[in-house]
């Protein structure tokens, strides 16, 4: 599953996360998404499998839902943990990586989540089948999964090296992206100019594009319902969306 490279990239980076995104205007970006597909599909109990700092787990219990949350690194269980007492909430956390939700979690879900690009940590096909298998077993009967993750088949053909500078006052994030020629190394400068420091950090992502996640989901007994390329439901296209948001539905066996 997750190498050591990932875990020490999240251990390591847990502090500097949150100032990454601004997680207020995400959610109000992201509210309207959820709560319909919730809603459409019946969902009360939710698993956030790569819950991170907890923002999306915060938010799933704050619309009313029965949330639960893992994550493979400590670092990050313990930021999540703070950032739910600040609301007021006392989440339900858990360290584990994809392939042990079943022995984690001895309850079924409505609804997995697994959104911020997490499932392209997985190199080899058998951690992919066995992490969407797993989160298959914790689903209910036609339960819910959703995967957000690039749009790999975009990005090998563009092969951008930069994205957009992110800075608050005089902090901020320079992103720096490797190609080779199974993986992208996705490389995290943190800059202060205030002391004029830096720090670097880098993790790698094995694309998955759009035919072979689909593909593995089907061989793990998901259906694709849809497809989009954001969190405005506008439908996904393989040439032009950035990000790829794919709605998927447990069968039968």
């Amino acid at each position: 599953m997750r190498g050591s490279i990932f875990l020490e990239f999240y251990e390591n980076f847990a502090k500097r996360y949150d100032s990454l995104v601004n997680f207020t205007d995400r959610m109000k970006r992201e509210g309207n998404f959820w709560q319909r597909i919730f809603k459409e599909n019946q969902v009360k109990r939710i698993l956030d499998s790569a819950c991170g700092t907890g923002h999306h787990l915060i938010m799933f219990k704050q619309f009313g839902y029965d949330a639960y949350g893992s994550d493979q690194s400590p670092a990050m269980i313990a930021i999540a943990k703070e950032n739910g007492s600040k609301e007021g909430l006392n989440l339900d956390l858990a360290i584990s990586s994809f392939n042990k939700l079943t022995s984690v979690f001895q309850k079924k879900f409505d609804a997995v989540v697994c959104v911020g690009n997490s499932l392209p940590h997985l190199q080899v096909e058998s951690d992919l089948l066995s992490a969407l298998s797993e989160m298959n077993l914790v689903l209910t009967d036609r339960g819910l999964l959703v995967l957000e993750l690039r749009n790999y088949d975009k990005m090998l053909v563009e092969r951008p090296r930069f994205m957009p500078l992110s800075f608050k006052g005089s902090r901020g994030f320079i992103y720096v992206l490797d190609y080779f020629s199974a993986k992208i190394v996705f490389n995290v400068i943190y800059v202060d100019c205030s002391n004029n420091t830096f720090e670097v950090y880098a993790t790698e992502y094995f694309p998955l594009g759009f035919k072979k996640i689909t593909t593995l989901l089907e061989m793990s007994h998901f259906k694709v319902l849809n497809a989009f390329q954001d969190f405005k439901f506008s439908v996904f296209d393989l040439k032009t969306s950035d990000n790829l948001i794919l709605l998927c539905k447990k069968c039968s066996n």
